[in-house]
């Protein structure tokens, strides 16, 4: 990723923990994250779909019951940077169907790239 692109998507992250400029709320089992349509809209087909019916919306709320908000954290995250991080998260089988049972609700395509080292 060149250097621009780099940090185009450390802002649009840090906006995302911040708060900074979101319009959307997603309410998963015990929490909410906010996030931007717009990068929402861009990742996920099912976003994109939803957010099509009112593009002019300027506050959305949706709610994903069943997501644990842990997995929905790392879900959104994957979806500003590309990327899953796992730093500081326990990664046990019952938390990878999870995470793919959330991939499925939010309607991600996930681009696997495997890295030799």
């Amino acid at each position: 990723m060149d250097v621009y692109a780099l940090e185009l998507t450390r802002s649009l992250l840090h906006f995302q923990k911040v708060g900074y400029l979101c319009d959307t709320l997603i309410v998963v089992d015990g929490g909410q994250l906010r996030a931007h349509s717009a990068v929402l809209a861009a990742a996920s087909r099912r976003f994109n779909n939803a957010f099509s019916a009112d593009p002019s919306a300027v506050q959305r709320k949706v709610m994903m019951p069943g997501v644990e908000l842990s997995v929905a954290d790392v879900i959104i995250q994957y979806m500003y940077t590309g990327n899953f991080d796992w730093e500081g998260r326990s990664v046990h089988c019952d938390r990878v169907k999870k995470l793919q049972q959330a991939v499925i609700e939010f309607g991600i395509n996930l681009h696997i790239v495997t890295q030799d080292k």
